[in-house]
């Protein structure tokens, strides 16, 4: 077992929830445990450490979103590659709430010093009576991978991803219309924007129905790798640059909404 591993356990070890003589009247230790519904984490970093998480539910809405003592465990270790609970601007492995809502949604900070694939798991749910779903939500891609069952995964440059990714328990895409939930490719047309890519001399081609406001054009890495601001026309042209990549995102911002297109870039 590896020492990153190791100390995690360590952590998770200790009790999570530190009982105020006043609810002790009304709970012994044990009830309240059995009481409280948890999801545990693990982080698998670029260079194969894990980090564990844990998320937990109080029953009688005991714990805010915010700093509540004895309900969250700070990170005090430090560590190259590392993923944790974003609270007040602090970074935690352990964290507690109120009590179960499928709509909150709880922000991660991922730290990274080294270049590579990352995995977030889900390793445990427990003293749920029902089966949840659980979700990573990438803010910049607008996507939610669930996690239930396969890990989310991917290719990331060495930073700092904060205000990017959360875990949420609702999949706010899965009643959206199916043109603006599913990527798609840069030579269909919806009602509202349409895209082309010329590849002999790498333009972009936009026109929609509305004004366009501004451009993003993402690597699927999720790397802005152009933005072109104050457009306000209803088609642009601009050159770009493929930074080698086969595929991009565009996020279109016009005065009635905003658009994720996936293109072809190669």
């Amino acid at each position: 077992m590896n020492k990153i591993t190791y100390l995690s356990i360590l952590v998770l070890c200790f009790i999570f929830i530190e009982i105020s003589p006043a609810k002790a009247k009304n709970f012994d230790l044990a009830e309240y445990n059995s009481q409280m519904q948890r999801v545990r984490l693990d982080f698998t970093m670029p260079n194969g450490y894990v980090r564990h998480l844990l998320l937990g539910f109080t029953p009688d809405n005991a714990a805010t979103e915010g700093v509540d003592y004895g309900y969250d465990t700070q990170t005090y270790d430090s560590f190259p590659d590392d993923l944790n609970w974003i609270i007040e601007g602090e970074r935690f492995v352990i964290q507690g709430v109120g009590e179960f809502n499928e709509t909150n949604q709880y922000p991660l900070g991922m730290f990274l010093s080294n270049d590579g694939t990352i995995e977030i798991s889900l390793t445990a749910l427990e003293n749920f009576d029902n089966s949840i779903d659980v979700f990573v939500y990438d803010s910049i891609l607008n996507t939610y991978t669930l996690i239930n069952e396969n890990s989310f995964s991917g290719e990331f440059t060495s930073g700092d991803y904060l205000d990017r990714f959360f875990i949420t328990f609702f999949n706010q895409n899965a009643n959206d219309n199916e043109d603006e939930s599913i990527l798609s490719i840069d030579d269909q047309v919806d009602p509202i924007v349409q895209i082309q890519y010329y590849r002999n001399n790498g333009e972009l081609s936009i026109t929609a129905n509305n004004a366009i406001t501004k451009i993003e054009v993402y690597n699927l890495l999720g790397k802005k790798i152009l933005s072109k601001l104050h457009i306000n026309s209803k088609s642009v042209r601009i050159k770009l640059q493929t930074a080698n990549s086969p595929y991009g995102l565009v996020r279109i911002y016009t005065t009635i909404g905003i658009i994720t297109k996936k293109i072809i870039l190669q």
